[in-house]
């Protein structure tokens, strides 16, 4: 039973479409290292990233570190996913639908 309960508290795991550059290149609108493009995620949604809103890095012990990164998408959601170099995988942190103004 008490590891049901540590099963809801893990993070979704993502799949995340990324460029990966070496240096910024404004002309083709790369200015970060890691740039999410698209998510897909378990339940079948797929996610197209409009806008990255933040970027931080963490380090996490052993020279491994996280990867945090808040981003807006086409549909209007914010999401905080992470990248683990330990687990070498995305995940999700947060989710919110926007919020409509009238």
């Amino acid at each position: 039973m008490g590891d049901r309960n540590n099963k809801q508290t893990e993070p979704e795991p993502l799949i995340v479409i990324t460029t990966v550059a070496s240096f910024a290149d404004k002309e083709r609108d790369i200015t970060r290292r890691l740039q999410p493009v698209k998510i897909l995620r378990r339940n079948g949604q797929v996610h197209k990233v409009q806008k990255v809103r933040k970027c931080h890095e963490e380090p996490t012990g052993h020279g491994h570190k996280q990867i945090h990164i808040t981003l807006q998408t086409h549909d209007d959601r914010y999401l905080d996913i992470v990248f683990d170099t330990r687990k070498v995988g995305w995940y999700l942190v947060y989710e919110e639908a926007g919020m409509l103004l009238q």
